[in-house]
């Protein structure tokens, strides 16, 4: 769809007409491809908000007229007016579209043809006076007249949201969740439109609120600001907060240090936050009760299966690996033994050290035993390769603990647990608190469970640090891999991963041979160093690796490379490199406009949430199919899926997309851009999780100073936990419990 010629403003266009009906709508984001007549009697397509208005009605629109390459001219819709049907066809069109329960079509017409244009006056004031039309009795004049009265306090509902800048598709949700009702919550608690309605953000909500007198200090704003911080630290990763940080983002909400204090006091009665204790008081954890419960359980159940003794005995690891054909290690084989034998074991290492190699002879050794272990991973292209690499089947977690939709939970729980003797997690650095607790609480009695991965790469979207928490607990069984096998010792990726990791500088290949000739260690020319300082000149270098170095080398830009960087913003950040890497690599074919965002058929596109109808998950890469209105058929390695109006905001571009989208994912080759301007999310783990992304190339294009920068910040623990207390606690506890 195009807008005009670039630098062109078009100018914003009054259209007043009747809405005739909907070629497309969608009711869940309100986008609507509508049919309007004008008072002219010209026909015309309006897209935009419009799909909860109904036929008939009169309508007043302002947008832009644009112009798409398939459908033609349309207005696309910035804002609206909606009134009362003005002509007999609209009436009728109306009272039978819905708007009137149990007023079908028929029915309609001859109540118009009774009371003609007066139709809506005599509902409204004289209801009665239905029973004039033949077919209406007095029960039929009641569930009309409350229909009726239902969508004027709707309408109210929507005009005053409307009032307080709130877009159509939310005020929708909002008259979808509470119905007449809508108005009473709106008028005098509109904190719980934050708390109760999807799409409705504490700054929505405040701003309502504070439009109709609501104070600063007023204890029901107090309480909505202190759940707003505490729900942003959980979706930034934390399970809790210092009492001194959640005063100063309380602060930055313009909310002073008592009025916090209060707040605290009510939400802790009311069992919604918990408050442990500490030495400085600064530093007091502060979390909502939901996380609390869950850093609690999860602990108690990580201790139970750390503590279940050996009950059965192990044949002899190398028989199992001779079966395979492979060798282990001492560390391997240790692995592989307390995987078999104990209740809970934690296997890491980082990039080429064989946990691939470890997890096919432990399955080997179960098959010998007559175990049955089930494989899990927590994203789909996780559990694709886990599949791939060890001849087993393997599932995400959701799928292996039997997600359902739209019940939104877990059909395997304590009461219905899973069926196996092992479970094994691979990239378990992606657990995130939550799902362990789910995991932990549909283990069967007597099962093992072996969480296998890598803690020095970032950290789960989800709340917490599981992997990490539990290696520095010191009360789990913990095996860590230090021997590098991936291919061989000459894999450039892989030294130059585990060089970061130990807080040195990667090394270029066109330098490693200086590196051999010294008497270090030299590798392969798969990793190479392109420093430049200028953004401009480092997307230049970014199109010049993808479509010409590359291609050389037998690597596809479309298919094959993944383009990872720090952050969303800037130059080279996600938004920028994308919109130039799709008109260099993607340049033309039919196309759609979404917000701001170009889809176009041939783009690579990335599940940027979890959307289990469709059971595509965050993290997983695609290809646009086809284009249409508002919408796009995907493929998701071969399974299509058809994304509408408001899902569409469920995918992105994947030309270049965040470190922490790549996770749990693998690609034939990688570029990774790093720059000065990415300083705020400059870490090691970052920089170590990119490079491991990597399966045969792998080349880092920016700055020099920022490489030194994320090799310098460690990254690791950054957040706030307190599971790693809590197993000390609950271990030390049980130790009491069991005596002498």
């Amino acid at each position: 769809m195009n807008s005009g010629p670039k630098g062109l403003e078009v100018p914003q266009t009054r259209i007043e007409g009747e809405l005739l009906g909907f070629t497309w709508q969608d009711d869940d984001s309100a986008f609507a491809v509508a049919r309007i007549r004008t008072g002219a009697g010209e026909e015309l397509t309006a897209v935009g908000p419009l799909a909860h208005l109904l036929p008939g009605q009169q309508v007043l629109l302002v947008g832009k007229w644009v112009e798409h390459r398939v459908h033609g001219r349309q207005l696309r819709v910035n804002s609206f007016m909606a009134d009362d049907p003005r002509t007999l066809e609209g009436l009728a069109t109306y009272l039978a579209s819905g708007a009137i329960k149990g007023v079908g079509s028929e029915l309609a017409a001859r109540i118009v043809d009774h009371f003609g244009l007066d139709t809506l006056r005599v509902i409204a004031q004289q209801p009665h006076r239905l029973t004039e039309v033949s077919g209406i009795g007095p029960g039929l004049v009641k569930r009309i007249e409350e229909a009726y009265d239902a969508d004027m306090e709707g309408r109210e509902l929507l005009a005053t949201l409307r009032g307080h800048g709130v877009g159509a598709a939310v005020a929708r949700r909002i008259l979808d969740r509470y119905g007449a009702g809508g108005l009473a919550v709106v008028a005098r608690d509109p904190y719980r439109l934050a708390r109760e309605v999807p799409g409705v953000g504490f700054q929505t909500a405040d701003s309502i609120a504070r439009q109709q007198g609501i104070t600063r200090g007023h204890p029901a704003r107090a309480e909505a600001v202190l759940l707003h911080v505490l729900h942003m630290a959980e979706t930034e990763g934390h399970c809790f907060l210092p009492l001194a940080k959640v005063e100063s983002r309380c602060a930055a909400l313009d909310l002073d240090q008592q009025s916090v204090a209060g707040a605290q006091d009510r939400l802790a009665q009311q069992g919604l936050l918990h408050i442990r204790s500490a030495a400085d008081p600064g530093q007091s954890p502060v979390q909502l009760c939901h996380m609390a419960q869950l850093e609690r359980e999860v602990a108690v159940g990580l201790v139970r299966l750390a503590a279940m003794s050996p009950s059965i005995e192990v044949p002899a690891v190398s028989d199992a690996a001779s079966i395979v054909g492979l060798s282990l290690d001492r560390e391997q084989s240790a692995a592989v033994e307390m995987a078999l034998r104990g209740g809970l074991v934690v296997i890491t290492g980082g990039p080429g050290t064989g946990k691939t190699t470890l997890v096919r002879v432990l399955l080997a050794a179960a098959r010998a035993m007559g175990q049955t272990w089930r494989l899990a991973a927590p994203t789909g292209r996780a559990a694709r390769r886990l599949s791939e690499s060890c001849g087993h089947d393997a599932v995400t977690v959701h799928r292996l603990l039997e997600f359902t939709y739209p019940e939104m939970r877990f059909k395997r729980d304590a009461s219905m647990p899973l069926e196996a003797d092992g479970i094994l997690v691979d990239e378990a650095s992606m657990l995130d608190l939550k799902l362990l607790s789910s995991l932990l609480a549909a283990l069967p009695p007597r099962a093992r469970l072996a969480l296998v991965g890598d803690d020095h790469q970032l950290p789960s979207v989800g709340a917490g640090q599981v992997l990490h928490d539990l290696i520095q607990s010191g009360v789990v069984p913990v095996v860590r891999l230090g021997v590098i096998y991936r291919q061989g010792e000459g894999s450039g990726i892989v030294l130059n991963a585990h060089r970061v990791d130990q807080g040195e500088m990667p090394i270029s290949a066109e330098r490693e041979q200086k590196v051999a000739h010294a008497g270090g260690q030299g590798a392969s020319g798969d990793f190479f160093i392109v420093e430049r300082d200028d953004p401009l000149e480092a997307q230049a270098t970014l199109l010049e690796v993808l479509t010409r170095r590359l291609p050389r080398r037998g690597f596809d830009p479309l298919r094959d490379v993944q383009v990872l960087v720090p952050m969303h913003r800037g130059d080279l950040g996600t938004i920028a490199l994308n919109s130039l890497l799709q008109r260099s690599l993607n340049p033309e074919g039919p196309d759609m406009l979404y917000g701001q965002r170009r889809f176009r058929e041939g783009d690579r596109v990335i599940q940027i949430r979890n959307n289990y109808a469709t059971e595509v998950f965050n993290g997983e890469v695609g290809r646009v199919l086809h284009v249409a209105h508002q919408a796009l058929v995907l493929d998701f390695d071969g399974r299509q899926v058809e994304l509408v109006g408001k899902q569409v905001d469920e995918v992105d571009l994947a030309y270049a997309i965040t470190v922490h989208k790549s996770q749990g994912s693998e690609y034939p080759a990688v570029v990774v851009m790093l720059h000065k301007s990415h300083k705020l999310m400059l870490r090691r783990n970052l920089l170590y999780t990119a490079l491991s992304r990597a399966r045969t190339f792998c080349c880092v294009i920016g700055s020099r100073w920022a490489m030194r920068m994320a090799v310098a910040v460690s990254g690791r623990g950054d957040r706030y936990s307190l599971l790693e207390d809590l197993l000390r606690e609950e271990s030390s506890r049980a130790m009491d419990s069991a005596g002498p």
